[in-house]
C-alpha cells in the first residue's frame, strides 16, 4: 500500500511539475497578440482578464501595460497620467512590505509587490519624455530626462558593482537632444559627451548594436568646434577620423536646420522560466527562476529617414531585450539566495507533514511545494525591443520626409524646418 501511494505521489508531483502554474507570461499572451495586431481596445480587455487590475501587488505592472496601450491608441495625455501614477508608485514601493516579503518565503515571488526591474523604472521616464516630445512639450521632456539620471543614480548607489546597468547611454543621448532643441548647448554638450563615453565602454556594448552612433559623434564634434574645445575635437579625430572630417566639412549653415527622429521598433522579449527538479530526502524539490533569452537578431537596416530620394539609416542606441537579459542575470544570485531560503522552509514543512500527518499528508505538502514554486514572470511586456535615432540636416522651410520603421513607410511628414534649430520627432507603430 505504501509503495502504491509513493508511486501515486511521484506521478502527481511530476504531473504538476510538468504542468506547473500559469505565469503572467502565459496569462498575458492574448493581450500581447491583440496589441501587436493594433487591436488596442481588445488589448485593454485582455489585460483586465489577467487579473492585474484587482491585484494590489501587481498595480505597478498594470499601470505600465495600460499606459503603453493608451499611448499606441494615440491617447497620449491619458497615457502620461498613468505613467506618472506609476512613477509615484515606484517611490512608494521602494521600501518593501515586510508582510509581502514573508509571503514569498512560503509561496513564491509572485506574491510579493512588483516594484519593476531597474530598466523598467528608467523606461517610465523615457516613455514620458518621448510622449512629451511628440506633443512638442520640450520643457516637460527635459524634466523627465533629468529624472532618468536621478533614477540611475539611485540604482548605481543601491546595486554598485553587482549591477551592469547603472547608466543609460540612450537616456543621456535623449537628454542631450532635448537640451540642444531648447538651445541649451552647454548642457547638451555635457550629456552628449557622457553618452559617447558610455557607448565606447567595452562592458556597455552588450546593450546596443553596432558602433557608437555616428550622429552622436558628429554632434559632439560640432559643439566642440562652436565652443572652442580643441582638445575634445582632437580626441574625436583620433577615434573617428572620417566622421569628424565629415562633421567639420558640414559646418552649420545659415540656411539649414536639423531633425532628429527617435524610432521605437519591435517588442521586448518576455520572461520565461528555467526549472529544475531535484529528488532530495524522499521529496521532489522544484527550483524555478525567471529568464529572458538574449536574441541574436539585429535591428532592421531599413529603419531611418528618406529625404529627396536619399535614405539615412538610423543608429541603434538601445537593445532592450539584451538589457533585460543582463538585468536578470545580475539578479540571479540574489534570487537564488532568496529562493534557497524559501525552498528550505518548504522542505522543512513537508518533512513535518510526513512526520505528523503520515504519507498522504507528506505527499500533499510535497505537491503543494512543487506546484507553488513558480518563477515570477511579471514584466513590462509591451515595451519596444529597440530604440534608434536618425539625425539629418535639411534646408530651411517646409520639407517632406518619409520615416521608415523596420522597412515600412510608417509616416510621411511635412516638417517646417527652422534656421539653426533642432526638432525632435517620434516614430512608433500605431
Amino acid at each position: 500500500m505504501k509503495s502504491f501511494i509513493r508511486i501515486l505521489a511521484g506521478s502527481l508531483v511530476v504531473g504538476f511539475f510538468l504542468g506547473g502554474c500559469a505565469t503572467y507570461t502565459d496569462e498575458s499572451a492574448q493581450m500581447r497578440t491583440a496589441f501587436r495586431a493594433r487591436h488596442y481596445p481588445e488589448a485593454l480587455e485582455q489585460l483586465k482578464k489577467t487579473g492585474l487590475a484587482t491585484q494590489d501587488r501587481s498595480r505597478l505592472l498594470y499601470l505600465m501595460e495600460t499606459a503603453m496601450i493608451l499611448d499606441r491608441q494615440g491617447n497620449r495625455k491619458e497615457a502620461r497620467k498613468v505613467l506618472l501614477q506609476a512613477d509615484k508608485l515606484v517611490d512608494v514601493l521602494y521600501t518593501t512590505s515586510i508582510s509581502k516579503t514573508a509571503a514569498t518565503l512560503i509561496v513564491n515571488e509572485s506574491m510579493s509587490d512588483y516594484s519593476g526591474e531597474d530598466y523598467e523604472v528608467v523606461s517610465l521616464h523615457t516613455m514620458l519624455a518621448l510622449s512629451f516630445l511628440e506633443d512638442k512639450q520640450y520643457e516637460e521632456a527635459r524634466v523627465e530626462a533629468k529624472k532618468i539620471n536621478n533614477r540611475l543614480h539611485v540604482i548605481a548607489k543601491d546595486r554598485g558593482s553587482n549591477n551592469a546597468y547603472t547608466e543609460d547611454a540612450f537616456a543621456r543621448y535623449l537628454s542631450g537632444l532635448v537640451f540642444e532643441a531648447l538651445g541649451e548647448t552647454d548642457d547638451a554638450f555635457i550629456d552628449y559627451r557622457r553618452a559617447l563615453e558610455l557607448f565606447e565602454t567595452p562592458g556597455y556594448k552588450e546593450f546596443y548594436y553596432g558602433a557608437p552612433p555616428r550622429a552622436l559623434v558628429e554632434s559632439v564634434a560640432s559643439l566642440a568646434v562652436s565652443k572652442g574645445r580643441p582638445e575634445v575635437l582632437k580626441g574625436l579625430e583620433k577615434r573617428y577620423p572620417q566622421w569628424v572630417t565629415a562633421a567639420k566639412n558640414t559646418a552649420p549653415s545659415g540656411e539649414m536646420g536639423e531633425v532628429a527622429v527617435i524610432h521605437e521598433t519591435g517588442f521586448i522579449a518576455v520572461k520565461t522560466t528555467k526549472e529544475f527538479a531535484i529528488p532530495l530526502a524522499g521529496q521532489i524539490i522544484r527550483f524555478s527562476v525567471p529568464y529572458i533569452e538574449k536574441r541574436s537578431a539585429y535591428p532592421s537596416s531599413m529603419t531611418g529617414v528618406e529625404f529627396q530620394g536619399h535614405f539615412t539609416q538610423a543608429d541603434n542606441v538601445a537593445d532592450m531585450t539584451s538589457l533585460a537579459h543582463y538585468s536578470l542575470e545580475d539578479k540571479r544570485m540574489r534570487l537564488i539566495a532568496k529562493n534557497g531560503a524559501r525552498l528550505l522552509a518548504k522542505a522543512i514543512a513537508t518533512k513535518q507533514a510526513y512526520d505528523h500527518l503520515g504519507i498522504l499528508g507528506g505527499v500533499a505538502a510535497n505537491v503543494y511545494s512543487v506546484v507553488t514554486e513558480t518563477a515570477d514572470t511579471r514584466g513590462w511586456t509591451l515595451l519596444p525591443e529597440a530604440f534608434s535615432v536618425t539625425r539629418l540636416r535639411l534646408p530651411v522651410g517646409k520639407q517632406t520626409i518619409q520615416i521608415k520603421n523596420d522597412g515600412r513607410i510608417n509616416q510621411i511628414l511635412t516638417v517646417d524646418v527652422k534656421r539653426g534649430q533642432l526638432q525632435i520627432l517620434r516614430d512608433c507603430v500605431r
